[in-house]
């Protein structure tokens, strides 16, 4: 999912994409289907939990913010102002940051926001899997506003709490 907008970067967007949180997926490589490595899986008992998770993931750990908890009111974010001036806070769609992404608009766009707006699509439809006509929590805004935030945020400990509630009952 975030390659598709990968190509879309210019060199220095890149190098700050890199830099991200979320920079290590850029180069990661997905196995799709490995017949071999299932049926040795299958033979073994395989603990998975927290430890185990943040290995694989590699992203930061520590306190979090939990970032589906949807506060009311407006989030007073300068991101959303400066690129979505026309939409409100509850009507501003995940699919709203897409098209932005992808319209002709983009190569206008501060390479921080650019960067800001691929994180959040890959954030809110990649990790979370939230559908493009969901809203996006004022929370999450207000995270987005402050770059150190959100590159300080504990984003490997905040998904395992986020796929470990998701996974309850599973089994």
């Amino acid at each position: 999912m975030i390659k598709k907008y990968f190509p879309r970067l210019t060199q220095s967007q890149r190098v700050l994409f890199e830099a991200s949180p979320f920079g290590i997926f850029l180069g990661m490589h997905i196995p799709h289907g490995d017949p071999l490595l299932v049926h040795i899986m299958m033979l073994h008992e395989l603990d998975f939990g927290e430890t185990e998770y943040i290995l694989i993931c590699g992203l930061k750990v520590g306190p979090y913010v939990d970032l589906l908890y949807d506060e009311k009111g407006q989030s007073n974010s300068q991101l959303r102002a400066r690129l979505f001036l026309d939409i409100s806070d509850s009507r501003l769609q995940l699919k709203d940051l897409e098209d932005l992404i992808m319209s002709p608009n983009y190569s206008a766009l501060q390479d921080e926001d650019v960067v800001m707006l691929i994180q959040l699509v890959f954030m809110l439809k990649g990790l979370h899997r939230r559908d493009v006509k969901t809203g996006i929590p004022t929370v999450v805004y207000k995270l987005a506003d402050n770059i150190d935030n959100w590159n300080r945020c504990a984003w490997g400990t905040y998904f395992w709490k986020y796929t470990s509630r998701m996974m309850r009952g599973m089994f």
